[in-house]
């Protein structure tokens, strides 16, 4: 009877206590942008109890009834704290102010919008929310979502991605501005701007793409567009992240993550591997990447930030394999077997935020970065497809051609093939070496006039650049991976640059002007030459220099409606000379590589950029979007693209309309279904200059339709 008594008193209590128990709800927010933040840490009081904030910025989780303390901590963020009383269910919205000391670079928002509205000039943002929803394998697939963006993969992993921005020339994205986390990431912004440095998407938490007068903050290649990859920021709550994926030709993804927030101190850890077979034969490609980042809050006025990088790849890589011909019969096949691409990087990044006052900051940035790759790939020759038995031997042609065994060949016909000579293959290698360092300093200061808040940005940039360009030849063997030197050119490059930007605002009106000054001092030499010269007197000698100075101005205008804004920009862009043509002289018009003693003056290729827009939501904010119309004028044109350059200085005009929209069909609670699509129409014209194509007398070999059709356009004048 007394265990009966005893279970029945204890099962009262039990229920009590789980009547007492009730849910709080709430959603967090950005108080200056009202973005939701994700993964904000709640913490109750009493209980001990915690949660953290979801896609949406929202949170419930269980508390004892009646009056209780929850706690609201975000890293770049000031705590919170808010009572609870035994009536409060839903707390409603909780707006969470930045910590003075807060980085740009560690604030991502997760705002629904499509934008960075604190970007004057078009931009196109994917947030936190629409990476995790689509997961993609490679950046490529996301940026495929920006309107006004072109892109060409590599590999299908993004190794080496081609970017294209209003019709720039996408070989390589060497007409992009990339950045990683604000700092350029390709492995010379300057004197070579290709980008064989890509992060993987893994480890990405948004994307923005600038196209306004606003780029000018940022650096070089500011003519068309810049790419900003912001990476995974150290978790509120410590938790350790596992991914694995898997999938057809050898496909596999691993992430292995940890990192927290403990108390003013973020830290996080990571590490991806990749592994893909490719799309043709012998064309696999392994990647590893680590990185480590540290957030500090040192005090009420200083905050540090700390990320270290390094990723390394091993790829048979080979981009000469295939004719239309072979395509045509066989798209997986890749003879070239001997072709490797390998490469390392490391990266580093310190910036200390330091605020004398309230209303003024210094930021101060330290960035490196070192990059190797060797490029061996196989020395090929076009041949005829009825000769290449002949030119092969029976050998050759059965171990790695033998599936044009049984085709039937026509005149135009052809086949890339590794060349034979004395019976033997060969090979070359690409082997570049970069080292790039800068200081970068930045001043912010509010201040106020006309009832309003005024924002002023002062920065001011010191860059470093070494670039070791070598080729090597082995004769030997296609395997070989040692051989004679044959070019080794050097070149080192700083410039000093900065710029002043105010933001002033004016009731609904905001009008941002800008400018910027680049100084650039590079030189070439040509060491190998230098070597065979016994009467060189000094390591200074054979210096090739190019220095120059360039005004960037540019303005923004713009008229906040509700749920939007109207926006135009106006401003001189640059593509930085590098050395593809840095090292050459104009003279009337006329583009030559310089004669003995004759002063080097190319200058960088310039744009004035013209755009107006619209941007924000409509229909209860069911339907977001932009709206962009752009007119660029570029003059001092040399790269119209691989293999074709302006012998005279080109005059080009790319115009075109930017469309992105996005809808929420229906929500059900915390869940919504959207579709998103974009357009880009785009027209573009030579104004002057002379093209010449050196594809049709050279490397590529035209079929006769094809040659017809480009000496009817030489005829017409269509090409000039």
């Amino acid at each position: 009877m007394k265990k009966i008594i005893s279970l029945f008193i204890a099962s009262i209590i039990f229920s009590i206590s789980a009547f007492s128990q009730k849910v709080i709800s709430g959603k967090v927010v950005d108080k200056i942008d009202t973005q939701p933040l994700i993964g904000a840490l709640i913490l109750v009081q009493s209980s001990g109890n915690a949660t953290t904030t979801d896609e949406q910025g929202y949170f419930e989780l269980e508390t004892e009834s009646g009056n209780d303390l929850l706690t609201i901590k975000y890293l770049g963020y000031e705590k919170r704290s808010i009572d609870v009383n035994a009536n409060t269910s839903d707390i409603g919205i909780i707006e969470m102010d930045r910590a003075k000391t807060t980085l740009n670079e560690v604030v991502v928002s997760a705002s629904p919008h499509n934008y960075k509205s604190t970007f004057k000039g078009s931009n196109f943002r994917l947030s936190p929310v629409t990476l995790k929803n689509i997961n993609p394998i490679s950046t490529e697939e996301v940026l495929r979502n920006v309107p006004g963006v072109n892109i060409i993969g590599d590999m299908g992993l993004s190794n080496r991605p081609n970017i294209s921005i209003r019709g720039s020339w996408g070989r390589r994205s060497k007409k992009v501005l990339l950045m990683e986390d604000g700092t350029p990431s390709a492995p010379a912004p300057y004197i070579a701007p290709g980008a064989y440095y890509n992060p993987v998407s893994d480890r990405l938490t948004s994307i923005e793409v600038y196209k306004g007068a606003d780029m000018l903050r940022f650096g070089p290649n500011n003519m068309y567009g810049a790419v900003n990859y912001i990476t995974a920021l150290p978790p509120q709550k410590p938790e350790l992240r596992v991914k694995l994926v898997g999938g057809q030709r050898n496909y596999q993804t691993g992430l292995l993550s940890y990192g927290g927030t403990w108390n003013n101190l973020g830290a996080l850890v990571e590490g991806v591997y990749k592994k893909f077979d490719g799309f043709t034969d012998n064309s696999s490609v392994e990647l590893l990447n680590l990185n480590a980042k540290i957030f500090a809050k040192l005090s009420e006025n200083q905050s540090l930030y700390f990320k270290v990088s390094a990723q390394s790849e091993d790829n048979q890589a080979s981009l000469s394999s295939q004719t239309p011909f072979t395509f045509d019969t066989d798209p997986t096949q890749n003879p070239l077997d001997a072709d490797q691409f390998t490469m390392r990087r490391y990266g580093v990044d310190i910036i200390h935020k330091w605020l004398p006052k309230s209303n003024l900051s210094f930021t101060s940035k330290i960035y490196a970065s070192d990059f190797e790759r060797d490029w061996w790939r196989q020395v090929t020759a076009k041949v005829k497809a009825s000769e290449v038995q002949a030119y092969l031997g029976e050998t050759i042609l059965n171990n790695r051609y033998s599936y044009l065994n049984r085709e039937v060949f026509g005149e135009e016909d052809y086949v890339i093939v590794g060349r034979v000579q004395d019976g033997r293959e060969s090979t070359t290698d690409s082997r570049w070496t970069y080292t790039v360092s800068g200081f970068k300093e930045t001043l912010d200061y509010d201040w106020g006039a006309f009832g309003e808040k005024q924002y002023l940005e002062v920065g001011f940039n010191f860059h470093r650049e070494t670039f070791k360009d070598r080729f090597l030849v082995a004769d030997s063997s296609r395997w070989a991976r040692s051989g004679r030197t044959t070019n080794d050119l050097w070149y080192r490059l700083w410039s000093a640059n900065g710029y002043i930007r105010n933001e002033f605002n004016v009731g609904k009106f905001g009008v941002t002007p800008i400018v910027r000054i680049e100084h650039v001092n590079m030189y070439r030499q040509d060491l190998l030459s230098l070597a065979q010269n016994p009467s060189t007197s000094g390591t200074e000698e054979g210096r090739e220099p190019n220095v120059y100075t360039q005004f960037l101005p540019g303005v923004t205008v713009d008229y906040r409606i509700k749920n939007g804004e109207f926006y135009g920009s106006f401003y001189q862009g640059m593509i930085a000379p590098s050395k593809v043509f840095g090292f050459l002289v104009e003279q009337d018009g006329i583009v030559t590589n310089p004669l003995a003693g004759q002063s080097i003056n190319i200058d960088p290729e310039l744009s004035w950029n013209r755009e107006i827009g619209w941007r924000g939501t409509i229909w209860k904010q069911r339907i977001d979007g932009q709206l962009t119309y752009f007119n660029n004028t570029s003059r001092n044109f040399y790269a119209g693209g691989r293999n074709e350059v302006f012998e005279e200085l080109g005059k080009i005009n790319v115009q075109g309309l930017e469309v992105a929209i996005g809808a929420e069909i229906f929500k059900i609670n915390q869940h919504n279904f959207r579709v998103f699509g974009n357009i880009n129409v785009m027209q573009s014209k030579v104004l002057d200059g002379k093209l010449v194509d050196k594809d049709l007398f050279s490397q590529v070999i035209h079929s006769n339709s094809t040659q017809n059709e480009y000496i009817e356009k030489v005829n017409t004048k269509s090409i000039r």
